[in-house]
Formats: C-alpha cells, sequence, structure tokens
C-alpha cells in the first residue's frame, strides 16, 4: 500500500525536490512511498517538523510577498489592458456593421440592376457584355466583404467580445475585492 504523498503534493514538490528538503535520495523517498521501505530517522524528523509547521501556521497571503505583490499588479495591468482591447475591438465592429449593412443594400440595388441590363441585351441600347462581367465581378467581391455571411461573422465576434467584456468586468471586480480583504 502507498504511504502519503500529501505533504510533498501539498508543497507542489517533485520526489527529488521533497527528498532534497528531507536530505535524502529520490530514490528512498520513492520507495518510501511506494510503501516499500521506512524513511531514515533524520528523515523522518524533518518531514514531521514540516508537517507540524504547516499545520501549525496561518495560510500564507500573497500580499506577504514582494515579489508576488509585483505579479498581482501585473496581473491587473493585463486585465486592465484586456478590457482596453475589448472595448477597442467592439467599437471597431460597432462603426464597421451600419456601412457594411449600407454596403450590402447597395449590391443588391446593383445585382437587380445587373439583372435589368441583361434582360436589354437583346436590344439596340443594351450594354456591353464586359461592362456586365466587370459589374457582376465588383458585385460580388462586395458579398465577399459584406454579404450576410460576413455580416453574421461580425455580429458574432461583438457577441463573443461583449461577453469576454463582462468576464473581464468580473475578474476585475474580484481581483479587486480580493485587494481589500
Amino acid at each position: 500500500m502507498k504511504k502519503s504523498t500529501h505533504l510533498r503534493k501539498e508543497l507542489n514538490l517533485t520526489q527529488y525536490e521533497m527528498s532534497e528538503l528531507l536530505n535524502i535520495t529520490r530514490s528512498q523517498l520513492s520507495l518510501f512511498e511506494l510503501g516499500l521501505r521506512e524513511l531514515p530517522t533524520t528523515a523522518l524528523v524533518r518531514s514531521s517538523q514540516i508537517g507540524i509547521f504547516m499545520a501549525t501556521t496561518k495560510a500564507p497571503e500573497a500580499k506577504d510577498y514582494p515579489q508576488i505583490a509585483d505579479w498581482e499588479e501585473e496581473k491587473e495591468k493585463f486585465l486592465t489592458k484586456a478590457l482596453d482591447d475589448c472595448k477597442h475591438f467592439q467599437s471597431g465592429i460597432i462603426r464597421k456593421l451600419p456601412k457594411m449593412e449600407e454596403e450590402y443594400r447597395a449590391t443588391l440595388n446593383l445585382l437587380q440592376l445587373i439583372d435589368y441590363f441583361k434582360e436589354q441585351e437583346d436590344k439596340e441600347d443594351a450594354l456591353h457584355p464586359g461592362a456586365l462581367v466587370t459589374l457582376e465581378d465588383k458585385a460580388m467581391k462586395s458579398l465577399e466583404r459584406c454579404g450576410p455571411k460576413e455580416m453574421v461573422r461580425q455580429n458574432y465576434q461583438l457577441m463573443m467580445l461583449q461577453k469576454q467584456e463582462e468576464l473581464l468586468n468580473e475578474l476585475i471586480e474580484s481581483n479587486r475585492i480580493e485587494k481589500k480583504e
């Protein structure tokens, strides 16, 4: 039966790191964890000392460590920048959508006009076939840029950015609450 690795896991140490802490070899620790050997007395004493220390000290807080405080500040900067970027991308899409809708309506009008001129091709004042091809090409390119597929994609992206903004605001708020505590 395996011996407990609770202390090592609580400290997030590898077997090698824990064996260094206990001043034994990694293989000795491995055999102990497998339940095949006992720890040397000095390692048992050190393990007990560590266990007692962990059980009797208060839980550490990030503010107790300056290097972590710097990371907390970086986290806040990251979240703020991510929120600013998110809002920037949203405003770009919000500005773009009405222009896309306008171009889409104009393209539909152009397609309707092309159909009209195609009906007129047998008449004397018909539009040159090359001009029709050019107009159709322009309409197809416009549909790629602002057709229903692209507008749905932009609306979807906007919805995703709005959800991202909500999540970022929640993270920023929870970060502020943690700082106050």
